[in-house]
């Protein structure tokens, strides 16, 4: 059964048969592995040779086996840390792409404390922001002029004061403002659309 975020290709499949085949009691651990060093960017080496080969023994693969295992792991990874999901969806979605209900359980576990590990870091983040900052601008344009030519530069100054007094300052052509208004633009629509599925 086909899933709007991943397509189901015949590799992936074989993948995911693979997962399927591994052991349960050691694949958490295995898992937590990956996604740690995927969220340091170092797919390349998840498991040093001597770990390696210590994981054939115990999942009773060769090297292709255990580097196709790690490859679709962090695949999946990929692909569910852009969308949002119900723990039960995101478990229903998995086994109707070819998981296992021990593995699509082991997947939402991991991918639930790391969500929650994200959240949490990210309100403590939020926490320093000012909740009614202060914004102020300038409007100016630099103007010179060659012996037939002219040149006009129009800039703006923001100016952001926090209760704290936290001063951002910063200056931007109208080309940059222009694309900050678009990004603005674009989180609200996505914002608007995320809230118009509840």
């Amino acid at each position: 059964m086909a899933c709007h975020w991943i397509k189901v290709t015949p590799n992936l499949q074989i993948g995911i048969s693979l997962i399927n085949s591994l052991e349960d009691n050691k694949f958490e651990q295995f898992l937590k592995r990956i996604v740690i060093k995927f969220k340091h960017q170092e797919t390349d080496y998840v498991f040093t040779e001597d770990e390696q080969n210590k994981l054939k023994k115990i999942f009773k693969v060769d090297q292709d086996q255990l580097i196709l295992s790690v490859k679709t792991s962090t695949f999946i990874f990929k692909k569910i840390y852009k969308f949002v999901f119900m723990p039960a969806d995101l478990k229903s979605d998995l086994i109707n792409i070819g998981f296992n209900d021990q593995k699509a359980d082991t997947f939402v576990k991991v991918w639930s404390e790391e969500t929650n590990l994200f959240l949490n870091q990210l309100s403590l983040n939020n926490a320093q922001y000012e909740e009614n900052p202060n914004f102020c601008y300038k409007l100016s344009a630099e103007i010179s002029s060659g012996y037939h030519k002219k040149s006009r530069i129009a800039k703006a100054y923001l100016k952001i004061k926090g209760e704290k007094n936290i001063v951002c300052e910063t200056e931007l052509t109208h080309g940059e403002l222009h694309s900050i208004f678009l990004q603005f633009e674009s989180i609200q629509n996505d914002l608007d659309n995320l809230l118009s599925l509840y």
